[in-house]
């Protein structure tokens, strides 16, 4: 399954490389993506803004996008409060959370108990941790944070994503055993450098469910496989 990403800063849609803001291979219109995206069963939006700030920022241009994608989407960025997941769920069919089980383990494990089955739990990391709030801070090792995330699961899914190679097309950088994720949620998806349908391929083999793709929509190639957005 690939999973198109619209990420959104200063209400534009953009592709940053390696998460850092000011370098971006692709600019846009999100409503227009939205309108493109939309016969996909699932659409990954991350509002970076939010991400950094703690907080919902770019919400009127997301709740458009959702309103276009009909709810099929899973939403994220600076989720750190029930009221912003709710917020969330009332927008996209998920709620994505990064940060907020490696700052807020007691409020995180009550959400989980109240929507597991709609949370999305991003592992994001980099040089062996975790990063949070907008990969801009260093939480526990990534063997660590999975063994902590898989006593309040299962989840909806979990989104393992490769901060060191996240819009570079530069391919799959896969750390993490898939197999021990299973605990944590049924649906496993991997983020960062898929440039074309083999590195698609390459992480259906290591074991993911399915690939969020943003790079390779903008700057690689998916003609082979693009059938596979709408399976």
């Amino acid at each position: 399954m690939i999973i198109p990403s619209i990420d959104i800063e200063g209400g534009r849609a953009v592709k940053r490389v390696k998460g850092e803001r000011g370098r971006y291979i692709f600019q846009g219109d999100p409503v227009e993506l939205a309108y493109k995206f939309r016969p996909a069963p699932l659409v990954h939006v991350v509002d970076l803004d939010g991400a950094e700030a703690g907080r919902p920022v770019n919400t009127a241009v997301i709740k458009r996008v959702a309103e276009i994608l009909g709810g099929r989407c899973q939403l994220g960025g600076g989720l750190r409060s029930r009221e912003a997941v709710e917020e969330a769920l009332a927008l996209c069919k998920y709620a994505v959370v990064g940060s907020l089980p490696f700052k807020n383990w007691d409020l995180f494990t009550e959400i989980a108990g109240l929507y597991r089955q709609r949370l999305v739990v991003s592992i994001d990391y980099g040089g062996g941790h975790v990063l949070t709030s907008g990969w801009l801070e260093r939480a526990l090792p990534l063997e660590e944070a999975v063994r902590l995330l898989a006593e309040a699961g299962p989840y909806a899914a979990v989104v393992v994503t490769a901060v060191e190679v996240e819009g570079t097309g530069g391919g799959v950088k896969a750390d993490i055993h898939v197999g021990r994720l299973r605990r944590v949620a049924e649906r496993i998806y991997y983020a960062g450098g898929v440039k074309n349908c083999r590195d698609a391929e390459t992480a259906r083999r290591l074991g993911f469910d399915g690939v969020i793709v943003g790079y390779a929509l903008y700057a690689g190639d998916l003609k082979e496989c693009v059938e596979w957005i709408q399976r």
